[in-house]
């Protein structure tokens, strides 16, 4: 009989270890299952977050795009009503305050389009099918070389006919920046933000 002890002793010991290490090792695996359902959550997170700061900053630039396109145009107006009036043309002036302001949009355009976003309008009013950067440096190249014609007797027609272009290239591009806009945030086109309206 204690032989049969022994052997009883010896088996429940064996099994006993048996579903202590079965144990062990399904634990394991859920524990690894677990930390691997963590990451997981992590990583979607990780990727919301990433796509919520990158369309944050996307936004940012659009917006900067816009405010410069603006105040671009309205600058180009300006020095095109000065020559109407027959004022001198200030062409330091006009490279210091129009150069900044191409600059500025220029990076805008860049930024965007490192930001994966296109920078060639789709359907254009001025005809144009290229990069916003290279129209807009054309046409104040162009508005340059007019005003400083006509500060010198030439007639007003070239400078009021690249006006005319100046107002279509912004706003096909005020257009296509609030296409994109609207592309981020998640809403149709068409939709009006608060921001067209100021």
């Amino acid at each position: 009989m204690a032989d049969v002890t022994a052997v009883l002793g010896l088996v429940g010991g064996l099994g006993a270890a048996a579903i202590g290490a079965m144990g062990g090792i399904l634990l394991q695996r859920s524990k690894r299952r677990e930390d691997s359902a963590a990451v997981a959550v992590q990583r979607a997170d990780a990727a919301d977050e990433r796509r919520r700061l990158m369309n944050e900053l996307t936004l940012e630039i659009i917006t900067s795009a816009r405010t410069v396109n603006r105040a671009l145009l309205a600058s180009l107006e300006r020095f095109v009503q000065d020559a109407e009036a027959g004022r001198s043309v200030d062409a330091n002036r006009f490279d210091e305050q129009v150069g900044t302001l191409e600059a500025d949009l220029a990076g805008s355009l860049h930024r965007l389009a490192a930001s994966e976003t296109a920078i060639v309008p789709t359907e254009s009013l001025t005809g144009e099918h290229r990069p916003f950067a290279e129209v807009v440096a054309e046409m104040t190249a162009s508005i340059r070389k007019h005003l400083l014609e006509v500060a010198s007797g030439s007639s007003l027609d070239c400078l009021e006919t690249d006006l005319r272009l100046a107002r279509a290239t912004s706003a096909d591009l005020d257009t296509f920046l609030r296409a994109q806009t609207e592309a981020v945030v998640g809403r149709p086109l068409g939709f009006r933000l608060a921001m067209d309206e100021v």
